[in-house]
């Protein structure tokens, strides 16, 4: 028996753990709590390095019973074998469906929250180079109707 069903449990916990996670970081980025995004970020950085710790141990212990290939191990080399095997692995089999389904929601939950990040970013730039009159577009009208760009002197930033 294959000793690697608590790794695939262990897995699953994390993942399901890291969706949480990222539910609350999407809301940490709504409400720009700063304080609860670094937390955040702090529990997602602690959660995935025991995740690749776990993954490691998983390549290990295949390697062990000579499952992978000490060289070149592959993920589809493990389905290859799991898919050949009898009914007493049927529990390994649903806990890495269900760690993989796992995944592909944590992912797309981190791609959304990435999408957030980048459009708060953006938005605070803006802001701060308005208050220092960096901006490019930050321009008002001569008397001839002409446009030219605003002196830093008369910006909030300089007030």
């Amino acid at each position: 028996m294959l000793p690697i069903v608590p790794v695939f449990l262990r897995s699953k916990e994390i993942l399901q753990q890291l969706s949480s996670l990222l539910d609350s970081e999407r809301v940490a980025f709504g409400e720009l709590n700063n304080e609860a995004i670094v937390s955040i970020a702090t529990e997602k950085s602690t959660l995935l390095d025991e995740m690749n710790l776990l993954n490691e141990r998983r390549v290990n212990l295949l390697i062990k019973f000579n499952i992978l290939d000490r060289k070149k191990p592959s993920e589809e080399d493990f389905k290859v074998w799991l898919s050949e095997q009898d009914s007493s692995m049927d529990e390994t089999r649903q806990l890495m469906e269900d760690c993989e389904a796992l995944l592909i929601i944590c992912k797309t939950k981190n791609q959304s929250n990435a999408r957030i990040l980048s459009t708060l970013q953006k938005r605070n730039k803006h802001l701060f180079e308005l208050l220092q009159g960096h901006n490019d577009k930050s321009k008002v009208y001569t008397s001839r109707g002409a446009t030219r760009p605003i002196s830093s002197k008369h910006t909030l930033g300089r007030a």
